[in-house]
Order: C-alpha cells, then sequence, then structure tokens
C-alpha cells in the first residue's frame, strides 16, 4: 500500500517521457508496472501482465501491436487503463481511451490527463484546493477526481485498519 508521501509525490510519465521506440511485450509490463504498481494494494498480484494487454486488444479497448511491437500511443493508452482499473469499470475506462483516441491530438489530450490526475491527487491528498478549477462536463477532470477521490478513501480505510 502506498504512503501519503509515496502518493504526494507521484508523477505521471508525460508523453515524451515514453521511449520512442517501439517496445517488446515484456519492456511494456516492466514499463507499466513501474508507473502503476503504487495503486496496486495486493503486491503479491502482478497488476499488468501479457493476458491482460491482449485481452485488452481482443475487446478492442486499445489498437493491436504491429510486428509486436508496441509505439508510444499503445503506453500511453495502456498506462491509462491500468492506472485507471482500480477505480473504475472496465467499460468507463474503455470510454475514457476512446476519448483520447478520437482527439485530434493524441500527446496534449494525454498529457492534460497527466497534469488533471497529478492536480486532482494534490486537491485529495493535500491542502491544495485551489489546484483544480472546475470545468463543467470535463471528462478528464472527472476521471482524475474519481481516481484521487477513490484513492483518498483507500487510503483511510487502510490506515484505520492498521490502527
Amino acid at each position: 500500500m502506498f504512503t501519503l508521501k509515496d502518493i504526494l509525490n507521484y508523477r505521471c510519465p508525460r508523453w515524451k517521457e515514453w521511449p520512442a521506440i517501439e517496445l517488446y511485450m515484456d519492456q511494456v509490463i516492466s514499463l507499466l508496472e513501474e508507473n502503476v504498481s503504487l495503486f496496486y494494494e495486493d503486491s503479491s498480484v502482478k497488476p499488468v501482465t501479457s493476458t491482460m494487454i491482449n485481452n485488452y486488444v481482443k475487446q478492442k479497448i486499445i489498437v493491436p501491436s504491429k510486428n509486436k511491437k508496441y509505439q508510444r500511443e499503445h503506453l500511453a493508452y495502456l498506462y491509462v487503463l491500468f492506472l485507471l482499473k482500480p477505480v473504475l469499470t472496465l467499460t468507463d475506462i474503455s470510454r475514457s481511451i476512446s476519448l483520447l483516441q478520437n482527439s485530434d491530438n493524441y500527446e496534449e489530450t494525454y498529457n492534460l490527463f497527466c497534469d488533471e490526475l497529478e492536480a486532482a491527487i494534490a486537491m485529495a491528498f493535500g491542502d491544495k484546493e485551489e489546484t483544480i478549477i472546475h470545468k463543467p462536463n470535463d471528462t478528464i477532470q472527472t476521471m482524475a477526481l474519481s481516481f484521487s477521490y477513490t484513492l483518498l478513501a483507500r487510503y483511510y480505510i487502510s490506515a484505520q485498519a492498521i490502527t
């Protein structure tokens, strides 16, 4: 389980921080686990597996890789998927990924998601209520807030179980 310091120091990898070269499945899994494992309570269960990724391709949640190599676009989609998986339904996550895929600028939309997520975490776990400015019907912001406040609830429940 994460600590308050872990969560307040968490930073989403931005688009250009994902490797620009094509990666094989094991490399993708390693990168994703490094970036999302903090949010998975059961450390004995792998948060990312090749079976999961293959199932998401079969379910058409993400686009298939080309020649078994994954690009930056795949990493961004999979990151969002595995990050939100502990707090949102697969249907909701699939819809959110569709928003990214239908965007004119993947990089800009993905980076906006990262910005909103970090702001929502700061708001939920810190004392920075001015961090987020409400924008009506902002799906990305709402997903980030949902993630952050669900995470906050898990944090408080876990802390109470220890005491």
